[in-house]
């Protein structure tokens, strides 16, 4: 498992390399879907933080809290962590293996070019596991609203978090 700053931190490098800047609900959406193909493929997580079911979708808080006050406007900083060995905060880095990143790079690919509203239409879909979060949350407390990777794992296994509203389809290698 990685540190979800460090994948956000390789899709915002991503997002310079093929000119494609993003926001923060296009980051937070496009770090969901990485985290979710990696759990349908390789039966295991791709970020150690969890999501938690907000009301525009799944956020992992721990980079929503690096971008917070941005709004609509682009990204254009790296995420951060504190670093023990340092004594203070520096840009998370985590080395990626190449699988890894051409796994990244696909899912930033295809999910980047649409807009961040048909984004969260996919993580909203009815029956998706923030659906089911949501949904029970009217009935119970749910401390954290955290989205279960076993629900998320499940949901993308089923073809969840797909769009047939493109031109151009990549696959998710």
């Amino acid at each position: 498992m990685y540190d979800a700053r460090a994948v956000a931190n390789f899709m915002i490098d991503r997002a310079g390399q093929v000119g494609r800047p993003i926001t923060i609900m296009t980051l937070l959406k496009v770090l969901y879907f990485a985290h979710a193909w990696y759990l349908a493929k390789f039966d295991r997580p791709l970020v150690a933080q969890p999501f938690s079911a907000w009301k525009y979708g799944p956020v992992c808080k721990v980079v929503y809290e690096q971008f917070n006050d941005y709004g609509s406007k682009f990204i254009d900083k790296n995420c951060v962590s504190f670093d023990i060995k340092l004594n203070s905060f520096s840009q998370t880095k985590t080395l990626f293996d190449s699988d890894t990143e051409k796994f990244l790079e696909d899912v930033f690919d295809y999910y980047a070019q649409f807009h961040p509203f048909v984004l969260s239409d996919l993580t909203h879909e009815s029956g998706s596991p923030w659906d089911i979060v949501w949904k029970e949350a009217e009935n119970r407390a749910i401390p954290g609203m955290f989205i279960k990777n076993e629900l998320i794992k499940e949901w993308f296994r089923r073809g969840g978090g797909v769009t047939t509203n493109v031109k151009t389809q990549r696959t998710i290698n």
